[in-house]
């Protein structure tokens, strides 16, 4: 059984009936397991420490508290009734209860009142919906909180487009929006973001293998992969 399959085959195992976050975020369980594959990837193992910024209603939290210790996973969302939700059922219940989590709301993407540091940033459908201003902001709490070796995963839409279904802004220029896009999307310019990473301290480096691996499950979801380091560990 490849990679792929595993994936699926583990989605039908988790399914939930959640029907109303369903309404409210695209993300599902398949883009849950994708997701903990990509951190993989890049280096994530059960004792690593990993907030999701945009946790929703756990759909990436769900197989990243069963692979992470105890202790080791935190969530960040606005929307505390979508994790509410998705703890209704008793197994996700279980679950949130022996891997202890920590969980915030706020829409500022900071995680620093949780007191802890995490070798994983990782947020995904966050910036792709972001104000232009928001790139900056959400940079810099992250490296509020990241380890001094750690990694910020995150997607974008890079106005360049991609091989591998996104055109891109239809300029090729940042879209600049002044608020919050949903259920559209934003798109920055690769520049911009390296421009902005290197203002707080961050390198940044986009991972075009990591969209090609998502889309293998999720034809659609053709975001850009960007990994933030910070500049001294480069």
């Amino acid at each position: 059984m490849n990679i792929i399959q595993k994936i699926k085959s583990k989605t039908r195992m988790f399914r939930r009936r959640m029907s109303d976050p369903k309404k409210f975020v695209k993300t599902d369980q398949d883009s849950g397991q994708v997701q903990l594959e990509l951190l993989k990837m890049d280096g994530c193992v059960p004792s690593s420490k990993v907030v999701d910024i945009g946790c929703g209603c756990l759909h990436l939290g769900v197989p990243l508290m069963k692979y992470l210790d105890v202790g080791h996973f935190a969530g960040v969302d606005p929307n505390a009734w979508l994790r509410e939700k998705a703890m209704k059922d008793p197994q996700v219940r279980q679950l949130v209860d022996e891997k202890q989590p920590k969980f915030l709301s706020g829409d500022d993407f900071d995680a620093s009142p949780l007191n802890m540091e995490f070798d994983f940033v990782f947020a995904h459908s966050v910036l792709s919906h972001a104000a232009h201003w928001q790139l900056g902001q959400f940079l810099e709490n992250a490296a509020k909180v990241l380890t001094p070796t750690g990694r910020v995963l995150a997607s974008i839409r890079l106005a360049e487009g991609n091989n591998f279904g996104s055109a891109g802004s239809p300029d090729k220029q940042d879209t600049m929006d002044e608020q919050w896009v949903y259920p559209g999307v934003s798109f920055f310019k690769l520049e911009t973001i390296e421009q902005v990473a290197d203002k707080h301290g961050l390198k940044a480096t986009y991972y075009p293998q990591y969209t090609e691996f998502y889309t293998k499950t999720k034809p659609n979801e053709f975001h850009d992969w960007m990994v933030f380091t910070r500049k001294e560990a480069s």
